[in-house]
C-alpha cells in the first residue's frame, strides 16, 4: 500500500480512536490484509520485514512445528494434524518474527495457546482439516502484526490472481534438502480442479488416489522454482484481491516441490468461512482494537512512506 492508501485510511483510523461506534466486525476488515510494506516481494526469495505480518510460527515446546496466520488479535488458523498432543501447554505461537530458529527477536512475542478448535469432523488421520487456536491475550497490532482478512465468499479467483505461498520450507537439491530458518515467499499460479484432478489421476506409490474436492485449492510449482519447497503444513496461501491480501488457502498436503511437478494441495478456506467466524471471530475481544493508541496505527499506515524516502 503507497502514499495513496495511507492517506484514505487516516480518517478511518482517526475514527478508530475517537469513537465506539463503528462495528467491531468492520473495524477489523478495516485493518487486515494491509501490510504497512508491500514492495520487494520477489518469488522464491527470503521475506522482508513487515511483508506478511500475519504469519506466525506453531511452537511445540521450544520447536517449530507448523506456520499457522493471525485472523484476529487472538487467533491463529492453522491445520489441525499440528496438535498431536492433549496436553495444550505444550504449544505456543510465536508472532512478530521471520525466524524460527535461535532466540527471537526484539519485536518477536511467544503467547502461549489457550485453546484449540480443530474443524468437528477431524478424526485425527486427516492433514487438511483446519483447526483454530486462541491465544492466551491478545497481540498488539504493530507494522509487523497484523491480522490476514478471511475471504468474501462472492470472491472468484482467476488464474491470474497474484497468489504467494509464504513458509520456513526446505530449499536445495532433492538429496541436500535444508530448512529454512528465515520466512520465503513463493509466487504461484492457480490451477482449476479438474486439471488438477488429472494430475493425481494415477494412485501413487501406496496406491492411493487422491481425491481432489470442492473444498480444496490446486496450484502449479513454477519450472523455475522446482528447488522450492516452500509449503509446509499450516503455510497460507494468500491472494491479493482489489486493496487487501486473503488467506485463500492453508497447506494440507501436496509436494509442490522438487522434482515431482505434481500440483500443491491447500484447503480452501473460503469453505470453511462461516465455521471460522462462528468459532474464533465471534469469541475476539474488540475492546483491544477500539483502544489501540492512534500512534501505533499511525506507525503502521505511514510507514510505507518512510521506505519511500529512504535512499
Amino acid at each position: 500500500m503507497g502514499p495513496a492508501g495511507c492517506i484514505f485510511l487516516l480518517p478511518l483510523l482517526l475514527g478508530i480512536s475517537g469513537t465506539h461506534e463503528e462495528e467491531p466486525e468492520n473495524l477489523l476488515k478495516s485493518i487486515c490484509g494491509r501490510p504497512a510494506v508491500s514492495s520487494g516481494i520477489a518469488s522464491g526469495r527470503e521475506a522482508k520485514v513487515g511483508q506478511w505480518p500475519w504469519q506466525v510460527s506453531i511452537r511445540e515446546g521450544p520447536l517449530h512445528i507448523c506456520a499457522a496466520t493471525l485472523i484476529s488479535e487472538q487467533w491463529v488458523l492453522t491445520v489441525a494434524s499440528c496438535f498431536r498432543s492433549k496436553d495444550i501447554r505444550k504449544y505456543s505461537v510465536l508472532v512478530g518474527s521471520l525466524q524460527v530458529s535461535g532466540r527471537p527477536g526484539s519485536k518477536a512475542t511467544i503467547i502461549a495457546v489457550s485453546r484449540i478448535i480443530p474443524y468437528h469432523d477431524f478424526q485425527g488421520n486427516t492433514s487438511s482439516t483446519i483447526a483454530v487456536a486462541e491465544l492466551a491475550y491478545p497481540v498488539s497490532f504493530t507494522p509487523v502484526v497484523l491480522p490476514i482478512c478471511l475471504p468474501s465468499s462472492a470472491v472468484q479467483l482467476k488464474k491470474s490472481t497474484s497468489c504467494w505461498v509464504t513458509g520456513w520450507g526446505y530449499s536445495g537439491t532433492y538429496r541436500y534438502m535444508k530448512p529454512s530458518y528465515t520466512l520465503k515467499e513463493l509466487k504461484v499460479p492457480l490451477i482449476d480442479l479438474q486439471t488438477c484432478r488429472d494430475h493425481y489421476q494415477k494412485a501413487n506409490s501406496r496406491g492411493i488416489k487422491p481425491i481432489i474436492s470442492e473444498a480444496m485449492i490446486c496450484s502449479k510449482l513454477p519450472v523455475e522454482r522446482m528447488d522450492q519447497c516452500i509449503g509446509s503444513r499450516g503455510d497460507p496461501l494468500t491472494c491479493r484481491v482489489e486493496d487487501s491480501w486473503v488467506l485463500t488457502g492453508v497447506v494440507s498436503w501436496g509436494s509442490n516441490c522438487l522434482q515431482t511437478n505434481e500440483p500443491g494441495i491447500y484447503t480452501n478456506i473460503s469453505f470453511y468461512k462461516s465455521w471460522i467466524e462462528k468459532s474464533a471471530i465471534s469469541h475476539t475481544d474488540f475492546s483491544a482494537i477500539l483502544t489501540l493508541d492512534l500512534s501505533g496505527f499511525l506507525l503502521v499506515m505511514l510507514l510505507p512512506l518512510i521506505f519511500l524516502v529512504l535512499p
